[in-house]
């Protein structure tokens, strides 16, 4: 604002500029405390899924935070054509692209599924902005994707176990009008007050009273991190972690460095060799 007024020649110059003071340093790089492995992950999603029919209905949500490393903003703008929900039939072998498109045929029911690894195609996120900063008055906008251009997508692999979420989802509660997978309870947009009411009831169901005071997924935003460092400590190209994540490869080592097993006792051989 300062600096707009020195360019509508208002004032002689930014006083701002004349300030001496440094803002204080902040943590950039994520605490290794908040990262959960993938047992517990699954134990915390089947304690959401517990909590009843309309708790069930964010199960997927939080799967593709971990599952895919999705921003929650990402998650809850999933569409069903950015979907690709791949399976093959145990009992007959034929294998499927939709698996919400199968029908049974003369010759088998296709009651026994397969999960195979799927692929979403990420176009846009829906964060809440407030109904004073959305053209339409609504509490939730739709914009591209987090540091893209608004037509850019974003492809990730999905494995078999959020396929599995994903058709389980459509099967049990459909998806609405827009196709979007995730809505609040009136149909509109997921609010985070609501995922986040489930994620503090699941945690407190299925983490011990210590876990549960710690940080440990305290957020669901944790399962991106968590997905983050298991990918990287899976020998997963950090250039591939950054991509699915939507990241530059600078910003994913720095943030995610305090995450990563480098192999301590491997390390510490090597230098006590060095040193004899």
């Amino acid at each position: 604002m300062l600096g707009y007024a020195v360019e509508l020649e208002l004032i002689d110059s930014n006083p701002v500029e004349r300030v001496q003071w440094t803002a204080p340093e902040v943590a950039q790089s994520i605490d290794r405390r908040v990262v959960a492995n993938p047992a517990q992950v699954a134990t915390l999603l089947e304690a959401v899924k517990s909590l009843g029919k309309r708790a069930d209905k964010v199960t997927a949500f939080f799967g593709c935070l971990y599952y895919a490393g999705m921003r929650p903003s990402e998650a809850a703008d999933l569409r069903r054509e950015d979907c690709d929900l791949a399976g093959r039939c145990a009992d007959c072998g034929a294998d499927f692209d939709d698996l919400t498109a199968v029908k049974p045929s003369r010759s088998c029911e296709h009651e026994k599924i397969e999960y195979r690894w799927g692929r979403l195609v990420l176009a846009g996120t829906s964060p809440r902005a407030g109904s004073h900063w959305t053209d339409d008055g609504g509490s939730h906008e739709r914009r591209g994707l987090k540091h893209r251009g608004r037509a850019e997508t974003r492809t990730v692999p999905i494995p078999p176990r959020l396929v599995e979420l994903l058709y389980a989802h459509v099967e049990n509660h459909g998806v609405g009008p827009d196709g979007r997978f995730f809505r609040g309870l009136h149909g509109g947009p997921l609010s985070e007050s609501v995922y986040d009411r489930w994620w503090k009831l699941a945690r407190e169901k299925a983490l011990t009273g210590s876990q549960v005071a710690s940080p440990l997924v305290r957020r669901p935003y944790d399962l991106r991190h968590a997905a983050a460092s298991l990918w990287l400590n899976a020998g997963v190209p950090p250039t591939e972690v950054a991509r699915r994540l939507g990241h530059g490869v600078a910003v994913l080592l720095r943030v995610y460095a305090n995450c990563i097993d480098g192999g301590d006792d491997t390390i510490n051989d090597k230098i006590g060799d060095a040193l004899r």
